[in-house]
């Protein structure tokens, strides 16, 4: 071979390699690149909805208030991310929900999903769940008591973290025959008291939690279900009915 033919195939390779590492160099390294997160929630609650990302840090990478049946873009970080959303009540910095003590717990819907946002695009979609349990109570006493009885309910739970398990603190609301009161998603092992009081004092206290499991309530539903209370005093006994339910207990009130 010549050195003209010699030269000629030289160049083709040296050609070859230099389109070849061009098109390396081309292609682009998008590890750093945001993902892009197609956020939608669904029908429920009326109420605009909360909404948090959390990424590495503690506090959220994103946060806004949407309305419910829409659709948004998010740029997140390439990873796992965790998304969260509530109504009816706003979110804390770190994604729960929690209130002070002697307030009635609010009308919280609340999802909370997991997302593996490592490519460029993903989805999420919310559905939130009914996180309370709203208890009526009717109060019937013995004619002509004359005292202004009412009830104060009490427990170890004053709130939710962002997956809606129960986060731990005092809770208590006191409510008169006709009214409700709002109850938090509770653990299978909580305490949850109901208090007769009188002005002097605490006329007789009863583990609500316990009636409400023998009633059949169900802590564990996705979407809990309001019950309907009567308490209903006579001179020697009290009677709670809960829904279907009921169990006749003894007691002494002084008129």
């Amino acid at each position: 071979m010549g050195n003209r033919e010699t030269g000629a195939v030289w160049l083709l390779l040296v050609t070859i390699l230099s389109f070849a590492a061009s098109c390396t160099l081309v292609k682009e390294n998008r590890t750093d690149c945001p993902c892009t997160l197609f956020l939608s929630l669904g029908a429920l609650p009326d109420d605009p909805v909360d909404v948090q990302i959390f990424a590495d840090d503690p506090a959220p990478c994103y946060q806004d208030c949407l309305d419910r049946d829409t659709t948004v873009r998010v740029w997140v970080p390439k990873r796992s991310i965790r998304v969260v959303g509530a109504s009816g009540h706003p979110l804390e910095a770190w994604g729960g929900v929690r209130i002070p003590l002697g307030e009635d717990f609010p009308e919280v819907f609340l999802a909370c999903r997991e997302v593996q946002a490592v490519q460029d695009t993903a989805q999420c979609r919310l559905k939130l769940h009914k996180h309370f349990c709203t208890l009526s109570l009717q109060f019937d006493g013995p004619p002509g008591w004359g005292e202004p009885y009412s009830v104060q309910i009490r427990g170890a739970v004053n709130g939710l973290y962002p997956d809606g398990s129960p986060s731990y603190g005092a809770f208590s609301h006191t409510l008169a025959s006709g009214e409700s009161c709002r109850l938090p998603r509770q653990g299978p092992e909580d305490e949850l008291w109901l208090d007769i009081t009188l002005p002097q004092g605490v006329l007789r206290s009863f583990a609500l939690g316990t009636y409400l499991e023998l009633a059949g309530f169900d802590w564990t539903a996705p979407d809990l279900k309001d019950v309907s209370l009567r308490i209903d005093l006579s001179v020697t006994a009290v009677t709670l009915e809960i829904d279907h339910w009921s169990t006749t207990l003894p007691l002494d009130i002084v008129i």
